[in-house]
């Protein structure tokens, strides 16, 4: 089991979880947030980094939000689908995720019906979109216990970890989740899937 260290939690947690205007600057206002965050969760000094999204941690969070909001847009493929103006197409780019529209609409996925999120995603909306990927990536993480979700809701902006609890993906199996992050992962990174 790793731990993470002291400083590390502060700098990885998004600082709308550390009650700050903006992100932690300086190496004791580092120390101070981590150690306000280690008060206020302390389970985060037992994560087990072996039963996390393995893709989720490497990634910066800007990174780790678009794979979100791919994750969510290939959970709704058959829908995605349908998003075919210039207009729609670049709505998605701008506020999605550029140059995985094609890819997405391509993918096997589309073929199957859209899996039950909860409520449906506004698809050019990016904090809707990024929301219901959280809410897939908890699901992803099944059973591993409630260090795994706090060190994942910390890593995006709280409203986000909030609008996410709009999104149920308790119906969808932890494989199928684990999967779609997979493949977003995969087409993020220009990889057929």
């Amino acid at each position: 089991m790793t731990c993470l260290s002291a400083l590390s939690i502060g700098q990885w947690t998004h600082h709308s979880w550390l009650m700050r205007a903006r992100p932690v600057r300086g190496e004791r206002a580092l120390a101070d947030a981590s150690a306000r965050l280690l008060a206020e969760y302390p389970q985060l000094t037992r994560i087990d980094f072996t039963k996390t999204l393995p893709c989720v941690g490497d990634l910066p969070r800007a990174a780790c939000a678009r794979l979100f909001r791919v994750t969510a847009a290939l959970a709704c493929s058959r829908s995605v689908r349908r998003v075919v103006t210039r207009s729609a197409h670049l709505g998605f780019a701008r506020n999605v995720a550029p140059h995985v529209l094609r890819d997405i609409q391509k993918h096997a996925r589309g073929e199957q019906d859209d899996l039950a999120v909860g409520a449906t995603p506004n698809f050019f909306d990016r904090r809707d979109m990024t929301a219901a990927g959280l809410a897939l990536a908890l699901r992803g993480l099944g059973d591993s216990g409630d260090v795994q979700h706090t060190w994942l809701r910390l890593r995006m902006p709280r409203d986000i970890v909030e609008a996410a609890t709009r999104f149920n993906a308790i119906d969808i199996p932890v494989d199928a989740a684990r999967a779609l992050i997979d493949d977003a992962r995969l087409l993020m990174r220009g990889e057929p899937c």
